[in-house]
This record gives structure tokens, C-alpha cells and sequence, in this order.
């Protein structure tokens, strides 16, 4: 016997094919399960083998595929394939996937002349097909992203999810399983599965789906368990042995847990030093959560503490709101609430792939810009590869694709968030997602940083100033279009200095440039003043890309931006603030050759200019001045940048 199954994200892979494994040791039914996910492109290739299992399947489950050219081509599949074939089950989809369920004399299409029908005739009646029709309207709206218009931005909606994943299998018991409705009661209890995807339950729902919709007699005998429950919103952590519903409880394990910790230093979770994470549910549920456990542990080995919070598939102001804010600083007053709401963390970390509310299938930005703005806490999303492998991301010339760009990039920029960094995914012979460790790493350094960054005393923060120089002269050193670039930043170090840090301001704007362009540039025919001289074993102590470099370049230091033997780093200090000017892209007679090469490495002097900024200076952060990125212009990935 045969399922197919179609679906998006990274969750159900996993318990998709561990229960196809567990069923057929368990029960010995020859079970063949095909799973495509649909958040993908496909080739040709691959549609004629979708086709070829819908033809020879005798259950289909849609899960998740919200809208896209993919839902579109399984519209018309799903409405050629012969009725008569086996059960169509669609959870949680667009409206129109929602009309294709046909399971026995149950067909969604017709649902709401039925439910009006059977209103009449019975009340149990109409009172199943009603919950029924309002799964379907609730899901649809969802899909259509009228949450919002509707007034739901006020966490109505997410109010609906947690009621519907608390309550729908208690509401089961009063609806009778003979008759009518069967189907009805079918239909709900393989939601009911769906709402909370542990292994067991998925478990549950392809043998409830095979038991009551496919004729075979080794079927008849088998027992399926109820529905488990798992809470809508905890807080998990790799290292414990349970889900905690309350913070408090979470706090006194983590103060156990820490003082049994050999070389753990100062006070657990104090709100400076802890970052909030979102964890989307049904990775925790289901299973499929080592991407998120790597991330953690590399977060705490920087010495930041981690609230990882369990977010529901809607909205994530629920979680939010009982573990990352202190419960006595919420006031019923609206004027005051924003000044007395207190944090317990400082900085949240989106790592469900959407939007902060609204999830998969719409965007409330205003709401979310509300809440977020209330709160003051910086919001940052990271990239969790969900419809495309960790090995197609890497290979692709683009990075990651369309549904990817517009669900885990676009969205969360218009929440407000930032970092859209790949972390994790799954490989290409995978099942379920794996962390990118030098990439959790890399992460985990980038939140230690803005930590210091919130942290440390302005009067002690270290700020790089970029200003660009193209075509490389003295007359092109801080231009941009329209903009007078060197008076900015004569402006910005004014206001810096106000707000505490350690800045020392030319008398003028005019002083500020003569200053940058004069100094020791004449003595060795520099473009800009030299504010310091690398050697060559201090470039390649530090910089860890010389080898590549060489291999293009040639031997450091090479002919740009170097004289006497050594690297120059022009730019002036002032005070904490470095003003550096950025070096030409560098290939002499054609400076722009390297923003359109498909491979390549900056030349050593370009590498060494951004070495010193890291290493030698230690900046704190690095602003680029009257300049935008170039990577636009450059072939290769556009968006969820990779190592190569």
C-alpha cells in the first residue's frame, strides 16, 4: 500500500519516514511512503514522478502548501486523478487545496451545503460539520491573510490557535463515529494528529488514514492511541529531560543546572547577558530539532544565557509575553505600559522561519511593529533552510530560493527584524534539519557582539566609519550621489560625541577632509593619510585567507594599497573612531573587474583593510558611509550568502 505525501517545511520529514520504517516492522503492511516538498522548484523529472504516485497511491496528504506555481500544478493533478482512487486529506492549506478533500462520502468542496443541510435534519449533525466548516474558514483565512482586516492583530488569532489545539480532541468524544459522520469525525481526529506532530502521532495518522480508507484486512485489528498533547507554548532546552510550562520552573533548573557546571561565571539569566529564542513548535514536537539544539550550545559556550521559548505556528506574542517579559511590569494603562514592560532578555531571536505574526500563511506587520516597538528589544530572524537542501543551497549560483527569500527574509525585514543568516538545514540524504556548526558559531559571536554593544560604556565602544573612493583619487574619496559625505560624518561625530562616546571632532567639516586627504598620503604617494602600516606576518597572522588570496594575487603584500613591504590602512583616528577609506576593488586598468567575476578574492590590500578593522583596531561595529553593498551588482548568491 501507498501514501503520498506533499508538504512544506522542515518538520515532517523525519516522523514521515520513521513512522513509514515503524509501521512496516510493527505491522508488516508493505507501506511505501512518497513525500515531496512543495515549498521547492521541481524538474520535469520530478513532476512525473509526483504524477506517477498520485496515480498509484491510495492515500494523498496535502500539508502546509499555501499558494505558488507547485500548488497550482497539483490542483489540476489532484482534480484528474480518479475519484474512486483512495482518500484525499488537505490540512492546513490555501482554500482552494482545502476544496480537494474527499475522504468516503465527506468531499470539502460541497461542506457548506452539507453543514446547512444537516442543520436541519439533526443538531449532532450540523454541529460536527459546523466545527468542521469553521476548521476550514479559520484555515482560510489564514491562507488569505485577512487576519488583520478581521482585527485579529489584537492576538485573537492567537487566541483561536491555542483554544483549537487545546480543546478540538476532547470536543471529539461528542461526535458520534457511525452514520453520517464518519468522515466528519475522521477528518478531525487526523487534524487533531496534525495539530500536535509528535513521532507517535504522525505515527497515528497515516494507520488512521489506512485503517479507514484503505480495504485491507491486516488493517482491521490494528489499535491506534488517542491523540498525545503536548503544550502550546514551554520552554524547551536540549540538556533537560522535560518541556517547561512556567519560567519559573525554568529558572530553577537552569540555576541547578549552572551550579553544577564546572567554569560557569555570574548569575544565571540576567536579562543583559540572555537572549530569547523562538523555536517553532512542531520542530520541537515532532522531533526534528538538532539545528536548534547546535545553535543553543554555541550560543552559551560564548557565555550568553538562552530562554528557548516554544512559539505556536501563528503568533509568537504569546510566548513572548509569558517567558521573555517580567509578569509584574505588564500595567493595564496604555500610556504607561510602554515604559514599565521589562524584558528578561536581550535580544530575541526568531528561528521559525516566519513572520512574528501571522506565521506561514499571512503578515501582520503593524501589529508586530507595535508590540516589538513596546517591548524596545532588538528582534533579529535567522534562516533555516525549510524548502531546500543544505547542498542545493550551496551549489545555487542565486543562494536561497523565491519561497525562501519572500517567507524568511523579505517578511521578517518588514517585522523589523535582521541577521537573516543560513543556520541549519537538511542534507541532501537527510530527514530532518542539522546545524551548520561554524555557522551557529559564527552566530553565536555576532550576539555576543551586539550584547557588547548594549553593554559596554559608550565612552569605551569602538567605532570604524567607511567612506568610499571610486574611481580611486583624492577628488572621488567620500562621494555618493547627492550627498555630501564628509560634512555627514562631520555631523554624526557631533551627535556621537554627545551621546557619550569617545570622539575627537575637527574644528569644520573642511578640516575633517584636509585632515583625511593630507597627512602622511604625499610622502608616499598614498590616496588618503596612512593611519597604519601592516607587515606582511602580521597580515598573514590574522588575515585567515591569505593562501586563497596568493593563489589570485599573488605574494603579499602585492602592488595595491602597499609600499616599502607593507600594507597601508589609510583612513585617520579619532578618538575611538576610526575614519577609514575603503580600497578600490582593485584590478589596475579595470578597478571594477572583481564585481562582475564569478570567483575571486579581493587583492591583499582590500583583505588587510578590514583585517585591521577586526583584529588590530577592534571595532565594535563598522558603518559604511555614503556607500551601499555591492553584492547586487556581483554574480553568484544574492541572498543567504554562503562560504563560497
Amino acid at each position: 500500500m501507498n501514501i503520498t505525501v506533499f508538504y512544506v517545511g522542515s518538520s515532517l520529514l523525519a516522523p514521515l519516514k520513521h513512522a513509514e520504517r515503524d509501521i512496516n516492522r510493527a505491522h508488516k503492511l508493505d507501506l511505501r511512503l512518497a513525500a515531496y516538498n512543495f515549498g521547492a522548484p521541481f524538474t520535469e523529472d520530478q513532476w512525473k514522478s509526483i504524477e506517477h504516485d498520485l496515480s498509484d497511491t491510495d492515500i494523498v496528504f496535502v500539508i502546509h502548501v499555501m499558494d505558488g506555481e507547485n500548488a497550482s500544478r497539483l490542483l489540476k493533478l489532484l482534480d484528474a486523478r480518479d475519484r474512486k482512487r483512495g482518500a484525499v486529506i488537505v490540512i492546513n492549506c490555501m482554500p482552494e487545496l482545502m476544496k480537494r478533500t474527499r475522504m468516503g462520502k465527506l468531499d470539502f468542496a460541497r461542506l457548506a451545503g452539507v453543514s446547512r443541510k444537516g442543520a436541519k435534519k439533526r443538531s449532532e449533525e450540523g454541529n460536527a460539520t459546523s466545527l468542521l466548516a469553521s476548521i476550514g474558514s479559520w484555515i482560510g483565512k489564514q491562507a488569505r491573510g485577512n487576519a488583520a482586516k478581521n482585527g485579529q492583530g489584537n492576538g485573537h488569532g492567537r487566541a483561536q490557535y491555542l483554544e483549537l489545539t487545546n480543546r478540538l480532541p476532547s470536543l471529539l468524544r461528542f461526535v458520534p463515529s457511525p452514520g453520517a459522520l464518519r468522515d466528519v469525525k475522521n477528518y478531525l481526529t487526523l487534524f487533531c494528529y496534525f495539530l500536535q506532530p509528535t513521532p507517535t502521532n504522525i505515527r497515528s495518522m497515516l494507520l488512521w488514514a489506512l485503517k479507514h480508507y484503505v480495504n485491507d484486512e491486516r488493517l482491521r485489528t490494528i489499535k491506534i492511541p488517542p491523540p498525545e498533547t503536548m503544550p502550546a507554548v514551554a520552554i524547551y532546552h536540549p540538556d533537560a529531560d522535560r518541556l517547561f510550562e512556567s519560567f519559573d520552573g525554568y529558572r530553577n533548573w537552569h540555576a541547578q543546572r549552572a551550579s553544577r557546571t564546572a567554569g560557569h561565571t555570574g548569575p544565571p539569566l540576567q536579562s543583559e547577558s540572555t537572549v530569547g529564542l523562538l523555536l517553532m513548535r512542531p520542530q520541537i514536537v515532532s522531533d526534528t530539532r538538532k539545528h536548534y539544539d547546535g545553535l543553543i550550545h554555541a550560543i552559551e559556550a560564548e557565555g550568553l544565557s538562552v530562554i528557548p521559548a516554544i512559539s505556536t505556528l501563528m503568533d509568537n506574542r504569546e510566548a513572548c509575553e509569558r517567558f521573555f517579559i517580567e509578569p509584574q511590569s505588564q500595567v493595564s494603562s496604555r500610556k504607561s505600559q510602554v515604559s514599565k514592560r521589562k524584558a528578561r532578555v536581550s535580544q530575541i531571536v526568531s528561528l521559525t522561519g516566519f513572520s512574528f505574526v501571522g506565521g506561514p500563511a499571512m503578515n501582520d506587520s503593524d501589529a508586530a511593529s507595535e508590540y516589538l516597538s513596546e517591548l524596545n528589544v532588538p528582534y533579529r530572524s535567522l534562516v533555516i533552510l525549510d524548502t531546500q537542501t543544505i547542498d542545493s543551497w550551496r551549489d545555487s549560483p542565486t543562494g536561497l530560493n523565491p519561497v525562501q527569500t519572500g517567507m524568511q527574509v523579505a517578511i521578517p525585514e518588514i517585522d523589523g527584524a535582521t541577521e537573516p543568516f543560513v543556520f541549519g538545514g537538511i542534507p541532501h540524504r537527510g530527514v530532518e534539519p542539522a546545524p551548520l556548526e561554524i555557522r551557529c558559531r559564527r552566530i553565536a559571536r555576532r550576539l555576543k557582539r551586539w550584547q557588547r554593544l548594549q553593554t559596554t560604556p559608550r565612552s569605551e565602544v569602538k567605532l570604524a566609519l567607511v567612506v568610499y573612493c571610486f574611481p580611486p583619487n583624492k577628488g572621488n574619496i567620500g562621494t555618493a550621489a547627492d550627498l555630501d559625505v564628509i560634512a555627514s560624518v562631520w555631523d554624526l561625530l557631533q551627535s556621537l560625541k554627545e551621546d557619550g562616546y569617545r570622539v575627537r571632532i575637527p574644528e569644520t567639516a573642511d578640516v575633517l577632509r584636509a585632515m583625511l586627504l593630507g597627512g602622511s598620503s604625499e610622502a608616499i604617494g598614498a590616496t588618503a593619510n596612512v593611519a597604519y602600516r601592516m607587515s606582511v606576518d602580521e597580515y598573514m597572522r590574522a588575515c585567515p585567507f591569505v593562501s586563497e588570496i596568493e593563489a589570485e594575487w599573488g605574494t603579499a603584500p602585492g602592488t595595491i594599497n602597499s609600499f616599502g613591504g607593507e600594507l597601508l590602512i589609510q583612513g585617520i583616528h579619532l578618538g575611538n573612531v576610526f575614519l577609514g577609506v575603503q580600497p578600490t576593488f582593485g584590478y589596475e586598468g579595470d578597478p571594477m573587474r572583481l564585481l562582475m567575476a564569478k570567483g575571486g578574492a579581493p587583492h591583499h590590500g582590500f583583505a588587510a583593510f578590514y583585517t585591521y578593522l577586526e583584529k588590530t583596531f577592534q571595532a565594535d561595529a563598522v558603518v559604511h558611509v555614503g556607500t551601499h553593498g555591492a553584492m547586487e551588482f556581483m554574480p553568484g548568491k544574492q541572498v543567504g550568502l554562503s562560504e563560497t
